[in-house]
Parts: structure tokens; C-alpha cells; sequence
């Protein structure tokens, strides 16, 4: 039994080091989503789906892209559409031009093609920025007196001014909504030369925090909000801020400057920073509770890519982001480990492999499978917390390589590799 209890510790160091080569060593594996514009806003849903806006000036388009299905354009009215902000309905909120001429108009997209054109609240043009599962959109939008505030726009209610006593030039602008209809965003306090963030919801009215120089650009549905603050030393550094816990500066990737950008309902935060490298060039971080804040080139093979402008992440740990070249996702590298039963078996024996896999944001869903093949046969088990399970029977005398499938999904990329080798003596073991 002892030597068979040292074969299972090697056979599970073998598959650690396999499936570290299969991601080359990354947290993340790179997709480059093609015919995206460079630098334009994009976001990410739980449905796996990304929002891509690509084209050129007079003929923009907005479409939505995922690893299984690819793009599918949503085949907007109007001209000159861009889209900022998708649900996990699949609706997009962004801005164009209704009937292909005229001034921007906020829009909101609907799957099976509707498109409901906001208006503004008097003045020439809007512009949304986020959209909740409610279909509730928050953007910014001219009065007419040609003063920029922010807005709520409902189906039921339609545009409602969030700042209907602001006056300054500088004005206001809703970055995000959530789940319970909190919104955040930024403004130009009357009389102010620089931004206050704010939260607003329909009980509290418009609440102001942090510092001069201080925008909301994101928030959760457990109320956490992100952006930007200005510090003592006059850089501007990335925050969290929950009710509890006030706001927290999460620092910067060694250089003067952060910016976070993006939440999810894990409480993972993505955004830019420079580096103490001395060239001022913005890198694309993650920061999560447990690793704190991380580069991308550390946790993806970007190579140059740096210098994010949009980004955008799910629960699922998916990240996307447009640069000045193009637009990527960032899909969790799925690793696994699997042990045998029995290792060496004997012939006649049933051999149960059992695989488990995860990632930096989990297992995988329940319920995807993977596959096993020993010996010219395959077999199929189910995952349920990451755990699969296969009994290969009929496995000939000798030494047999041991292969694992996982097929993938619209969040993981699929892998195959050699992950043991499976002894089958001819007479059964002697203790």
C-alpha cells in the first residue's frame, strides 16, 4: 500500500506541472476579439457575452461577442451608435443618432432588435453609461438651459434629472446603477473648480463623498463603489467605498497613479495604473480581496497590449478591455489535478479517475463535463463543485497514458493534455 500511495502523490505533482504548461503559466489565457475598434468603451456580462462597438465615422456598429457564438450585430436604427454599458439581460445602453442624422441621443437596445431612443431633459443631446437588469439607465444629458446633469431614465417615468438644482458649467454625469437602483457618478458642486463623487437612490436623494477631485465610475449590487480619489500627495489613486467601510485607497502598481474602473459582485476591481518603470504607460490591474492589486502582464501573456481605455469583468473572473490597438478578453486558465483508484491496477480491475478543476475564480459551472480516455477508450463525468468522475473498465496490461478534456464555455477555453500514466499489471498486487 505504501507504494502505491507514492505513485497517486506523483501522479498528482505530473498533472499540476501538465496543466501549469497548458496556460503557459498564466492566471489568464488572451483572446483578441477581431474587428474591434481600438480605445471605445466595452463591458462584460454574466452571460459570457461582451460588448464590442467597431466601424468607422458615419458607419458604426455595435455587436455582441462571445468565445462560443463570436459576434452578432445588433442591428441598431439610427447612425453613429456606440455602445457603453450592457446588463446581464443582454440590453445595451450607449448613444447615437436616431433616424442616421440629427443631435446623439441616448438609446437603450433590447434583444429581438427594439430600440427605445431616451431623448433629453430639454437641452441637445444624452449619452447612457450603464444599464441595470431592471432596464433602468443612468447617463448625462443637456437641459435647456445647456447645462449638463445626470439622469435616470425608466420606462415607466422616462429622463429624470438626478441634479435638477445645478447650476455650474462643469455639470454632472451617472456613471453606473445597480441591481437596487443606486446610482453613482461624478458632479461639479455649484460654485466648485473641481468634481465631487456621488450615490444617489430614490429614498436619499443625491449624497456627495471623498475628497476634491474624487469620481465614481462603478458599483455593485452589494452597494460597493469604485473610481478615483485625489490623495494628500496630489495623485489621483484608486478607491473602494462601502457603507461600513468608507472609502479605501487600493494603491497603485508602484507608479503615482491608479484608476478603478470596474466591479463585480465578487468584489474583484479592474483598472489602470502606471508602474515605477518610468515611462508614465498605464497597465490594466486586478485586484482582488485575497491578491490585492496585480498587473495583467503578470497575470496574462498581453505582451505590449498596455494602456487600457474600457474595462469590464463578470462574476465568472472574465475580463475585457479595449487599448490603443484593439479589444481582449481575458478568460481564467483552468487547471486540474486527477488521481486513479488504484495506480497500478490489475487487469479486470475498474479504474475510477477522478479529475478536479479550477481556476482564480473557481471551478467551472456544475454540470459541464469532462472526458477521460484511458487505453482507446473515453468516458464522460459530470462536474459538481469543480469534481468529475469516470470508471474505465476492460484496461489491457501495461503502462497507458491518461488524457484529460475539458471542452469549455463561454467563460473557460477548453484544454487537453496528458496527465498520468496509468499502470495494469497482468496479476493482481501482492500486499
Amino acid at each position: 500500500m505504501e507504494k502505491i500511495a507514492k505513485i497517486l502523490v506523483v501522479a498528482v505533482i505530473a498533472v499540476s506541472l501538465a496543466s501549469f504548461a497548458a496556460g503557459q503559466g498564466y492566471t489568464f489565457n488572451v483572446v483578441k476579439i477581431p474587428n474591434s475598434n481600438p480605445n471605445v468603451p466595452t463591458a462584460m456580462n454574466n452571460a459570457g457575452q461582451v460588448l464590442v462597438n467597431a466601424g468607422t465615422q458615419g458607419a458604426l456598429s455595435v455587436s455582441l461577442w462571445n468565445r462560443v457564438g463570436g459576434a452578432q450585430s445588433l442591428g441598431l436604427t439610427g447612425a453613429n451608435n456606440v455602445g457603453s454599458a450592457l446588463n446581464n439581460a443582454n440590453d445595451v445602453a450607449g448613444a447615437g443618432q436616431p433616424g442616421g442624422a440629427g443631435n446623439v441621443q441616448a438609446f437603450l437596445w433590447q434583444p429581438g432588435g427594439n430600440t427605445t431612443w431616451l431623448g433629453t431633459l430639454g437641452g441637445v443631446l444624452s449619452a447612457a453609461s450603464g444599464v441595470n437588469t431592471a432596464r433602468e439607465v443612468v447617463g448625462t444629458a443637456f437641459t435647456a438651459a445647456s447645462l449638463q446633469h445626470a439622469f435616470l431614465w425608466t420606462s415607466a417615468s422616462g429622463m429624470q434629472d438626478l441634479t435638477p438644482t445645478l447650476t455650474s458649467p462643469g455639470g454632472a454625469t451617472a456613471t453606473a446603477i445597480n441591481t437596487a437602483g443606486e446610482v453613482v457618478g461624478y458632479y461639479f458642486p455649484n460654485g466648485a473648480t473641481n468634481v465631487l463623487g456621488f450615490s444617489w437612490t430614490q429614498a436619499g436623494g443625491l449624497q456627495s463623498f471623498g475628497a476634491p477631485g474624487t469620481m465614481a465610475f462603478a458599483i455593485n449590487d452589494a452597494g460597493t463603489i469604485v473610481g478615483q480619489e485625489m490623495t494628500a500627495s496630489g495623485y489621483r489613486h484608486a478607491f473602494s467605498k462601502t457603507q461600513s467601510g468608507g472609502m479605501v485607497d487600493l494603491g497603485t502598481l508602484g507608479g503615482g497613479m491608479s484608476t478603478a474602473l470596474a466591479i463585480n459582485n465578487k468584489g474583484w476591481i479592474v483598472g489602470t495604473s502606471t508602474t515605477n518603470d518610468g515611462t508614465g504607460i498605464l497597465h490594466g490591474f486586478l485586484w482582488t480581496p485575497s491578491g490585492g492589486m496585480q498587473d495583467f502582464t503578470a497575470l496574462a501573456n498581453i505582451g505590449t497590449q498596455k494602456q487600457p481605455y474600457s474595462l469590464g469583468i463578470n462574476d465568472y473572473g472574465d475580463i475585457a478591455f479595449t487599448n490603443k490597438n484593439l479589444m481582449i478578453v481575458l478568460l481564467p486558465n483552468v487547471t486540474a489535478t486527477a488521481v486513479s483508484s488504484a495506480n497500478p491496477s490489475a487487469v479486470g480491475q475498474p479504474i475510477t479517475i477522478t479529475a478536479t478543476l479550477t481556476s482564480i475564480a473557481g471551478p467551472p459551472p456544475d454540470g459541464e463535463q469532462v472526458q477521460v480516455s484511458l487505453a482507446g477508450q473515453t468516458g464522460t463525468g459530470t462536474l459538481k463543485g469543480g469534481v468529475a468522475k469516470v470508471t474505465i473498465t476492460g484496461v489491457g496490461a501495461g503502462s497507458h497514458k491518461v488524457t484529460l478534456t475539458y471542452l469549455g464555455d463561454a467563460y473557460y477555453r477548453q484544454f487537453q493534455f496528458v496527465v498520468f500514466t496509468q499502470v495494469v499489471n497482468a496479476a493482481a498486487n501482492k500486499k
